[in-house]
């Protein structure tokens, strides 16, 4: 067998209604034994559907698939049986506790006492989750349950691993550490892993890329192959003409130093665009919007946030970073009347928020890390239905909506249940009924997350038009070069402030190259001061 999976000509198609949706269009592609190879691409780009075909889940209408040397088609239970699955959304058992379900897994892939043991010790210990082997897996941050999960995959000693987006949704530093982990496992057992993620800095962690838009294969090239595009290469030097892609050739990328994701978007659109930027940058002496003073909240003994003291201006874009758990989305909450906060003050337009309820309904914009709408309803009602909340009705109603319908291009899909469309559009409506009244202030809770370039860059370019305006921003983000967009930045790690500035001072404080490393160093030298005796 000279290649773990062999894809050939693989095509597959859905009908919804009148329409018909062609996931995947005539795809073919060899992946070899003890490599990594990232699966990449925009939302919709049909990434999980060829997954699940590769899996046996899917029946192809044309093409065939090999994996392990079974057919998929006719052996589908066999590759099954031998590969190791992670699908995109957390499958596990969360009301039983981290040994329940790996025991569990075992015991489903006849995994004997003997083996049990010395197993499940090592990856517990690789993925540092020996000392949680009693907590009920819903109580795991998302790092911790993608750990437990890759655990279940890994348990039978698969010789294909194939995971699909396992780190959405899943801090800097807890990717790194499942990219470690993955790397380390196919190199000392020998295995081969097929990954696809939103994240295009994750490329430099694969042995070659798989590149996937509206179902084709754009690429097949190795991560300096996809860097050598964001030069001044020709893209048909690389064998692939931008007049072949199908796309706008004017549509951009997010700016950003990751090379490999400016050479995406160059396959994507035919070139590299100029960056993002501000027309109207905040003044320092900008008025200030809201204040937030030694803020503290608990749950029973655990303090979630302890302390934490800052500052927005109108027009001033603020990031809150830190890991699963460091306590952002907490601080949120309390900054939008969701939670009362235990001690501490919060100041909106110098008015306290407790006694000011009102003035935060009408004047906060509020994205939440998880799609909070009405999945059951439609596009134009969930529309219908915020308009009305925030009080708009009549003409101002139709005109906003009519506004939210144009800017975040939703005209196709005003009858579409919610619960139906891809992520990407998910936030889009979610952003557009955040900001049908107009509010002044905006909290973003990881909006972008999951997001491919596209939809993130479509995302800062109105985020940036908005703080022009003069809109306060407040945001939460696990990917690092956006927010080099933010005017502050404060990083919280367990519910504290461990630095906080402008981007180049936080890069100074942490003393590397780039945000990330910097964000990565402020941590790691906080978690050592904390662990050192």
């Amino acid at each position: 067998m000279d290649s773990i999976i062999s894809c050939n000509h693989l095509s597959k198609t859905f009908r919804e209604s009148s329409q018909v949706i062609r996931a995947v269009q005539d795809v073919s592609f060899e992946v070899q034994p003890g490599t990594i190879t990232g699966l990449l691409g925009p939302d919709g780009a049909g990434k999980t559907t060829l997954i699940r075909c590769l899996c046996g889940l899917l029946r192809p209408d044309s093409g065939s698939v090999s994996v392990l040397g079974f057919d998929s088609v006719k052996q589908s239970g066999r590759i099954q049986e031998s590969v190791g699955y992670m699908p995109q959304k957390f499958g596990l058992y969360e009301n039983m506790t981290v040994e329940e379900n790996i025991r569990l897994y075992a015991q489903l892939h006849g995994i004997t006492k003997g083996d049990y043991d010395s197993r499940v010790a090592m990856l517990l210990e690789r993925n540092r989750l020996s000392e949680f082997t009693d907590r009920m897996a819903g109580a795991l941050s998302g790092g911790m349950k993608q750990k437990l999960a890759l655990i279940c995959a890994l348990i039978s000693r698969p010789k294909l691993m194939i995971l699909d987006e396992p780190t959405v949704g899943v801090d800097v530093l807890a990717r790194r550490e499942l990219w470690n982990i993955l790397r380390q496992t196919v190199e000392e057992e020998s295995m081969t892993a097929l990954v696809s993620t939103a994240y295009m800095d994750e490329a430099d962690y694969c042995d070659r890329t798989l590149i996937l838009f509206e179902g084709k294969l754009l690429a097949d090239k190795t991560p300096a192959e996809v860097k050598a595009l964001s030069g001044e290469t020709n893209v048909s030097q690389l064998g692939v003409r931008s007049e072949e892609l199908g796309v706008d050739a004017k549509r951009s990328s997010m700016p950003s130093g990751n090379a490999f994701e400016q050479g995406f978007m160059r396959l994507m659109t035919g070139s590299v665009p100029e960056p993002l930027k501000r027309n109207n940058p905040v003044s320092a002496d900008a008025p200030e919007i809201i204040r937030v003073e030694n803020l503290v909240k608990r749950f029973g003994d655990f303090v979630a946030v302890n302390n934490v003291s800052f500052t927005v201006r109108r027009g001033e874009i603020f990031g809150l970073l830190g890991a699963n758990g460091a306590g952002k989305t907490t601080t949120f909450r309390a900054m939008c009347a969701l939670s009362r906060a235990n001690e501490g003050t919060i100041l909106f337009d110098g008015k306290p928020l407790e006694k000011n309820l009102e003035f935060a309904r009408n004047n906060i914009g509020y994205v939440a890390q998880k799609f909070s709408l009405y999945g059951d309803i439609s596009v134009r009602q969930n529309l219908l239905f915020f308009g009305g909340a925030y009080g708009l009705s009549g003409k101002k109603l139709k005109e906003r909506i009519a506004w939210a319908v144009e800017v975040f291009n939703l005209s196709e899909y005003l009858n579409m249940i919610a619960a139906q469309l891809s992520m990407g559009y998910k936030r889009r409506l979610a952003m557009a009924c955040a900001l049908l009244h107009n509010p002044p202030i905006l909290f973003l809770d990881e909006a972008t997350s999951g997001a491919d370039p596209i939809a993130r860059r479509e995302f800062w370019k109105r985020i940036l038009a908005l703080a022009d305006d003069g809109v306060a921003v407040v945001i939460t983000t696990h990917f690092l070069d956006e927010a080099e967009y933010c005017d502050k930045i404060l990083i919280m790690r367990d519910g504290c402030e461990v630095a906080s500035g402008t981007v180049e001072q936080i890069i100074s404080q942490g003393g590397g190259a780039t945000l990330e490393d910097a964000f990565v160093n402020i941590v790691s030298q906080k978690t050592q001061t904390e662990a050192a005796p």
